[in-house]
């Protein structure tokens, strides 16, 4: 796992980056975990991997309350992880959960957007009838190929949070 840990130091700094750069556009802040609450999470086996080394590392009580939120969780529901708002394993946590909150391009070289644009968040400044009126981020940042980066057959093991740990 050190090599995917220094993989995802090196994708952290691209995305700092990223995020310096579009901050004026960048409504995340500790406490809003909108993204958390509803969502599906499409993970590949190294992120599995490591996201089960930041759990073990979780204190007794935080590691009850995750099993009790995976027992609740359903497909399209809150993530397991996410403990008083707050991402209980946020150093360790998957590649969608890294790069949402940017725009950026899709292989099909439409523009992919938080979800949140639309709520008056994140980009949602210079979202107008659809239209993105800023050059999004000229990188694919899906996890598929972000994680196919890494390794390209893991790219091949993606698929939702759930249905790992169920």
């Amino acid at each position: 796992m050190q090599s995917y840990s220094d993989f995802i130091n090196e994708l952290d700094k691209r995305l700092c980056s990223y995020a310096a750069f579009f901050k004026d556009f960048i409504m995340c802040k500790e406490g809003c975990s909108d993204c958390c609450e509803n969502g599906d999470y499409p993970i590949s086996q190294p992120e599995v991997e490591y996201l089960m080394q930041g759990y073990a590392l979780l204190e007794n009580d935080k590691k009850i309350q995750v099993q009790k939120n995976i027992q609740k969780m359903q497909k399209g529901g809150a993530c397991p992880f996410l403990i008083n708002k707050s991402c209980s394993v946020y150093k360790y946590r998957p590649i969608i959960c890294r790069v949402h909150g940017l725009a950026y391009l899709c292989a099909e070289g439409t523009v992919k957007l938080p979800y949140c644009a639309n709520e008056g968040k994140n980009f949602s400044s210079v979202l107008s009838s659809g239209i993105v009126e800023i050059a999004p981020i000229k990188e694919n940042l899906d996890t598929k190929k972000v994680i196919s980066l890494y390794d390209s057959k893991a790219a091949e093991t993606i698929k939702n949070l759930i249905d790992w740990i169920k």
